[in-house]
C-alpha cells in the first residue's frame, strides 16, 4: 500500500493557514508535532484526505498552482537537492523518478522518450489517489525547469486522468500549454530536446554526495507501522530524560495519552511493548559502542542498574555483562 512523507503535507498546512488548521488536523488524524518530524510518514488514505480537506478549506480549486508558486527552494529535502544538483534537466527528472519513493512510495512515476516527446508519466497510481497532488507535481516540474534550465523551456501538454475542475483556465495559463482532463494517463509531455538542457544549479561534487546519502535512505525500509515508528523516534529522544511515559510521549506527538494508546492498538501493539522494543534495541547498540553498564541504564531511563540487568536478562536470556563478553 505504501506511505507518504509528511514533507508533502507541510505545503498544504501552510496554504490553509491558522484559521482552518483545527479542522484539517481533525480530519486527517495528524498534528503539528507529527508534521515537524521530517522522518514521519502517513498512509496514502491520510494524504488523500489531507488534499481533499485543503481544497475544501481554502475553496481554491487551483490550490496546487498556488502552492507551486509559493513553495520555497529546498522544501522537498534531499530529493529536491539531488535534482537541483544534476547536470541536465533529463538527469534531474531521472533522479526524481529514482528517489520518489523517499517522498511517496504509493505512486510510481517513469520517464519515457517517444520520438521527439518525453513523457513524465504516472505508471502506478496510489490505492487512495490524491489527484491534485499530480497537478502540483507537474506544476513544480514546469516551474523549476523554467527557472533552472539554461535555455527556454516549454511544456507540450499536460494530461490528467481525473475530472476537470469548473474552471480550467488557470491551469492552461500556468502551463502555457493544452491541459487535458479525463485523459487515459496522467503525464506531463515535454520536448525530448529539453532533456539535454543544462541546469544553472548543476553541482557534480554535491550530486555525488547527495546520491550516496539518498541511496542509504532508500535502503532503510521502515519495518514498523506509521505511528509506531514515530513513537519509537520520540522514545529514543525521551528515555534519557526520564520523561518517557505514555502521556509525555503523546504530548510530543500532539495527542492525548488515550488517543495514542488507541491508535497503537489499531496498529497491533501497545505503548509498553514499543518502549520495551526501543530499550532493547538501544541496549544492544550501546553495548556494541562500549558504554558502561551504569551509563546504559541511565540512558534507557531505568531507575538503577539492577533494574536494567533484570530487563536485559528478560529480553535476551543473558545479563549485559554476559552479552558483552559473548560479543568480545
Amino acid at each position: 500500500m505504501g506511505s507518504v512523507s509528511v514533507v508533502l503535507v507541510r505545503p498544504l498546512a501552510a496554504a490553509i493557514g491558522s484559521a482552518g488548521l483545527d479542522a484539517f488536523w481533525g480530519a486527517t488524524d495528524l498534528t503539528p508535532q507529527m508534521l515537524a518530524d521530517g522522518d514521519a510518514r502517513i498512509s496514502p488514505a491520510q494524504f488523500c484526505v489531507a488534499w481533499a480537506e485543503a481544497l475544501r478549506l481554502t475553496g481554491n480549486r487551483a490550490l496546487p498552482l498556488a502552492i507551486a508558486g509559493a513553495t520555497p527552494p529546498g522544501a522537498f529535502g534531499i530529493v529536491e537537492y539531488v535534482c537541483r544538483s544534476a547536470p541536465t534537466l533529463g538527469e534531474a527528472l531521472r533522479q526524481w523518478v529514482r528517489y520518489l519513493n523517499l517522498l511517496d512510495d504509493a505512486v510510481t512515476v517513469g520517464l519515457v522518450v517517444e520520438g521527439d516527446r518525453a513523457l513524465l508519466r504516472v505508471e502506478r497510481e496510489s490505492e487512495a489517489p490524491a489527484p491534485a497532488s499530480h497537478e502540483l507535481c507537474w506544476a513544480l516540474v514546469a516551474r523549476h525547469a523554467r527557472e533552472l534550465a539554461t535555455r527556454p523551456f516549454r511544456v507540450i501538454a499536460v494530461e490528467l486522468a481525473h475530472r476537470a475542475p469548473a474552471d480550467v483556465a488557470p491551469f492552461r495559463a500556468w502551463f502555457d500549454a493544452p491541459v487535458v482532463f479525463d485523459a487515459a494517463t496522467t503525464q506531463l509531455v515535454l520536448p525530448a530536446s529539453a532533456l539535454d538542457a543544462a541546469l544553472v544549479s548543476a553541482d557534480p561534487a554535491l550530486l555525488a554526495i547527495l546520491t550516496r546519502a539518498a541511496d542509504e535512505l532508500a535502503k532503510q525500509t521502515p519495518a514498523d507501522p506509521l505511528l509506531t515508528a514515530q513513537v519509537k523516534r520520540a522514545l529514543g529522544e525521551a528515555l534519557r530524560s526520564d520523561d518517557a511515559g505514555v502521556d509525555a510521549i503523546a504530548k510530543r506527538l500532539g495527542l492525548t495519552g488515550r488517543s495514542l494508546q488507541r491508535r497503537l492498538e489499531d496498529e497491533g501493539t501497545t505503548f509498553k511493548q514499543v518502549r520495551e522494543d526501543v530499550r532493547r534495541e538501544l541496549a544492544q547498540r550501546y553495548l556494541d559502542d562500549g558504554l558502561a553498564i551504569a551509563e546504559i541504564s541511565f540512558l534507557l531511563g531505568f531507575s538503577e542498574p539492577s533494574a536494567f540487568f533484570r530487563a536485559f536478562k528478560r529480553w535476551t536470556g543473558q545479563t549485559p555483562l554476559e552479552a558483552r563478553a559473548a560479543r568480545a
